[in-house]
């Protein structure tokens, strides 16, 4: 079987899990500017539970979260902003469980004994809306505590109860989905269940402050049968309680709680078992008080939170983060000032905490917040820049990538290129000092920086118009191409070579007229000449190599072609393909379906009007239902993988409303109503990033009622979900909801030991997904898979990002069925 970490509902199957993940609805929250992630709960969080839609359940002591009365449960969007969808279930005491059905329902477990008017003890439903399931009703007389969901839909409760829908169930029982007793299950503890853990083969891992379960002794962990029994060969005999479990995907098991020795080892707060059993020895990072809550990421990093302020002999104040082999990861120090108690991985990677701490990473958050994968607050973006941003690019560690005009950033000097952090701080180490403007930077596989733009000089060097950054922002000796004119956009080809477009007609002191090849080495490709006779403004390379143009160019390879043109993989011209605009194409973007979305200052298309937006079909005739009609120049578009956009320019009005500079369409071109930040000057540059949220740039000073100096980021209450998996021999990457569309097919890697990367192969597009088939996974040890793909961003969308995700996965060849043995069915 395979198992892997995830926060998606699952289905199981006799050879794999298989996550699930849910399309999102349309959304009506508008887009903030201050998009830093702060709920702000009156009272203890202790339980996060992030559903299939992205969506953050939370549950705890509080009565007000985001500012509204919400009584010890709470729903939030994406960015942190309450769902008013979800019904205000207004209970009476604690919530301090919570799970998810297959179905989407919702159980509850804690101290309460009434939700809204309904008496409900301790345990109840809830419909995916928030609102109360009158059909179930087991009824407890003790808090319960902890929760579980078999794959067959059953439950199993855990907590202080001694009866459960009637029965005498002492501290641990299993619910029949319908919410009636299974009389088949009695384990019968004779003290409190505090954590659960269900293993693929459906052994049930129970801990707590219990002696005895099903009549035989059992310190505080203990293992059950998937039919209740005890199972008698796991007995790892904890001298204290055992408050929480995170099973990883090799089937080893993380424990946290107060216990000090383990199996008669000494283990402080926090131990890890083998599948047998048997203690880890390999492990043992030595907390100095409780461990509350563990999280496991997608990659075999381990969260804890506690009330620790000690971990591995260095200080960590209540919450921290081991690696895989369980070592201290150094680089991760949050440092909350109370005690941190839920913890949650969101599909993007982002992390949830809740807790009692009202400071964490030095900001005020009262007790829930989010982290990004990096550990850094999430926090709202304000560089500040003095002038006009043009580029903007990210790197696949989070980190964001400037170009354009300014000579100052974030209050200091950064002449037209700069990185900022995950967080929106400004990257110290690095300043490449341009002397002109930056209009368009790709990133590599390789992490190594390109720009091109006006520039003659970078890092006190020469360098004419095109230059290649170092990962730490050093140049690149070897590579100097020279362009004798501006470079406004570039792309990546999955080869390496790299593509630029722009206004030069001379390279490496060659001719080539607005548009060239360079060899990976910076070398210009021989055999590739286009040679346009005006202005490059755009490249989008399509998935089958085939290389779309925009610009101010009436010929092409010798041929006529206004605006826009297609060339093969090979150079040469498509001459099935011919839209034929009337003005400037500033912009281009491909599609999920494979439409081709255009922008510019162009009023006709083939022939028809379209007022600078329109969308080509794949087979490069005009889509007659998409209509936008902006009344002035469109630069900029982002794509989401749902086949939504942002858009931004100089317009004031888009599909006959207000939208100034910038402006959401739904993928059939209709307006996104809900999405309105209102600029006072012109969107020159989006990126969207992995969460969802939108970096914008241009030459604005408001965007979205607050000031924002040419550089801002918008928060999405549309998640950005992802999923990578194996089934069988396939991998397939899902990705749906907000977040960035692909500009290529993404590579997929492979690493047994997460540190150095192979290429495996390039995935190709399924429905809502990509695949690659024929991959033979190793079995019974961990790897690592890790997707990487390129993005386009910035004005024209010249710029290209990147994006990762990595998951460890361990896979149990299933059984040989002794029945079939002779290879006959």
């Amino acid at each position: 079987m395979i198992r892997v970490s995830g926060r998606a509902s699952f289905v199981r199957t006799r050879m794999h899990l298989v996550f699930v993940m849910a399309l999102l609805p349309q959304i009506g929250v508008a887009q903030n500017a201050s998009d830093g992630y702060d709920p702000n709960a009156d009272g203890s969080v202790r339980v996060l539970m992030v559903q299939a839609d992205g969506k953050t359940l939370v549950g705890g002591a509080f009565t007000g979260i985001a500012g509204q009365t919400r009584n010890r449960i709470a729903r939030l969007h994406a960015d942190g902003s309450l769902d008013s969808s979800f019904a205000a279930a207004d209970l009476d005491d604690d919530v301090l469980a919570i799970v998810v059905q297959a179905d989407g329902r919702i159980v509850i477990g804690g101290g309460f004994s009434q939700v809204g008017a309904s008496p409900r003890s301790r345990v109840a439903r809830l419909n995916a809306d928030g609102s109360l399931d009158p059909s179930f009703n087991p009824t407890a007389d003790g808090d319960v505590l902890a929760m579980a969901v078999q794959p067959d839909g059953k439950l199993i409760v855990g907590g202080f109860f001694i009866t459960l829908a009637g029965q005498s169930r002492n501290r641990i029982a299993r619910l029949n989905p319908d919410g009636s007793l299974d009389p088949s299950f009695d384990p019968n503890a004779n003290a409190v269940v505090l954590a659960l853990a269900v293993q693929p083969d459906g052994k049930l891992v129970v801990g707590g402050g219990f002696t005895t379960l099903a009549g035989q002794p059992r310190n505080r962990i203990a293992r059950l049968n998937a039919d209740g029994s005890l199972d008698a060969s796991f007995s790892p005999n904890a001298n204290s309680f055992v408050r929480t479990l995170a099973l990883q995907p090799d089937g080893k098991l993380v424990l946290g709680g107060l216990f000090t020795t383990l199996a008669g080892q000494q283990r402080n707060f926090i131990a890890r078992l083998n599948s047998d059993g048997s203690v880890d020895a390999s492990f043992d990072p030595k907390a100095n008080n409780l461990i509350l809550a563990l999280a496991l990421q997608a990659d075999g990093k381990l969260l804890l939170g506690g009330a620790f302020t000690a971990l591995a002999g260095r200080p960590r104040n209540r919450i921290a983060r081991l690696n895989a082999d369980g070592s201290l990861d150094a680089s991760f120090d949050p440092n909350a000032n109370d005690d941190l108690r839920a913890l949650a991985v969101q599909p993007d990677g982002k992390l949830l905490l809740g807790g009692d701490f009202t400071i964490l990473a030095g900001r005020a958050r009262n007790r829930l917040a989010r982290l990004t994968a990096d550990g850094s607050l999430d926090t709202s973006l304000n560089p500040t820049a003095n002038s006009r941003v043009n580029a903007v690019a990210f790197q696949a560690d989070g980190k964001l990538l400037l170009g354009g005009e300014f000579t100052t950033l974030a209050g200091q000097l950064r002449n037209r290129i700069a990185r900022l952090n995950s967080d929106g701080r400004l990257d110290a180490s690095f300043n490449p000092n341009a002397d002109g403007g930056v209009f368009a930077l790709a990133v590599r596989s390789d992490g190594k920086l390109l720009l091109g733009g006006d520039f003659t000089r970078l890092s006190e060097q020469a360098r004419n118009r095109i230059a290649r950054l170092n990962a730490d922002g050093s140049l690149d000796a070897t590579f100097n191409p020279n362009a004798n004119g501006r470079i406004v956009a570039l792309a990546l080809q999955p080869d390496g070579k790299l593509l630029l477009g722009g206004s030069f007609t001379t390279l490496a002191g060659q001719t080539r007229n607005r548009i060239a090849r360079l060899n990976v080495d910076g070398s210009l490709d021989a055999a590739f000449n286009p040679n346009a006779n005006g202005n490059v403004n755009a490249l989008a390379l399509q998935p089958d190599g085939r290389l779309l143009l925009g610009g101010g160019f009436t010929t092409l390879a010798g041929q006529p072609r206004n605006h826009i043109a297609r060339l093969n993989a090979n150079g040469s011209l498509d001459s099935s393909f011919t839209p034929n605009a009337n003005s400037s194409v500033f912009a281009l973007a491909v599609q999920p379906d494979g439409g081709v979305v255009l922008g510019g200052s162009f009023t006709t298309l083939a022939g028809q009007p379209r007022n600078r937006i329109a969308r080509l079909n794949a087979d490069g005739r005009v889509d007659a239902t998409f209509t936008p009609d902006a009344s002035s120049t469109v630069l900029t578009m982002a794509v989401q993988p749902d086949g939504k956009m942002v858009v931004g320019g100089s317009f004031t009005m888009l599909a006959g409303q207000q939208r100034n500079f910038i402006a959401q369409l739904n993928s059939d071109g209709s307006l996104d109503a809900a999405f309105d930040p209102d600029a006072d000057n012109e969107v020159s540059a989006l990126a969207l990033q992995p969460d969802g949220k939108a970096v914008v740039g241009g030459s604005f000073t408001i965007l979205a009622g607050q000031e924002r100096l040419f550089i801002a980021r918008l928060s999405t209450a549309q998640a950005a979900l992802q999923s990578l998996d194996i089934d069988g021999d396939a991998v397939s990457w899902a990705r749906s909801g907000a977040g960035p569309e692909l500009a290529l097919p993404p590579t997929l890697l492979f690493s047994l030991f997460g540190e150095v990367y192979a290429p495996v192969g390039t995935m190709q597009r399924i429905s809502g997904s990509w695949r690659l088939s024929g991959f033979t996974p190793p079995t019974n040890q961990s790897f690592y898979l890790r997707t990487r793909a390129h993005l386009s961003s910035g004005q024209y969308n010249g710029s290209g990002g990147l994006i990762e995700s990595t998951r460890e996965f361990f896979i149990v060849p299933p059984p040989v069925d002794s029945i079939f043995a002779n290879g006959f069915e």
